[in-house]
């Protein structure tokens, strides 16, 4: 998660499911399974780093990673003076991604009255 996109976290599921499920039919030499394994291969490039774990009695806690790749900035993570964001653009930000559910607000008091 630190160094892919959200899109591409979101689409490796459906990337792993539909290559499993080639393997398991006996398909690994379908052109689809071939085009999978260059989308992950693509993907994989900026997956690097360095992670530390805790062993403990028999568990495994990660404690710290990091990455040359890392996408997490911390100026734009933050809400104090020295971040890198501008706050005004949040407003519209806000406005846009609750637009559906207020048409679905106003289509269910249209509804009810």
């Amino acid at each position: 998660a630190m160094t892919l996109t959200r899109e591409t976290l979101h689409f490796k599921p459906v990337l792993e499911a539909k290559f499993a499920e080639l393997v398991y039919f006996g398909l690994w030499y379908d052109p689809l399974r071939a085009a999978l394994q260059a989308a992950v291969e693509s993907t994989q490039g900026v997956v690097s780093g360095t992670v530390r774990v805790k062993l403990y009695k028999g568990g495994c806690t990660v404690v710290g990673r990091s990455s040359p790749f890392s996408l997490y900035d911390y100026s734009l993570a933050t809400y104090d003076r020295a971040d890198a964001f501008s706050h005004a653009s949040s407003e519209g930000f806000v406005q846009l991604w609750g637009l559906p559910l207020k048409v679905w607000g106003r289509k269910q008091r249209e509804a009810g009255e």
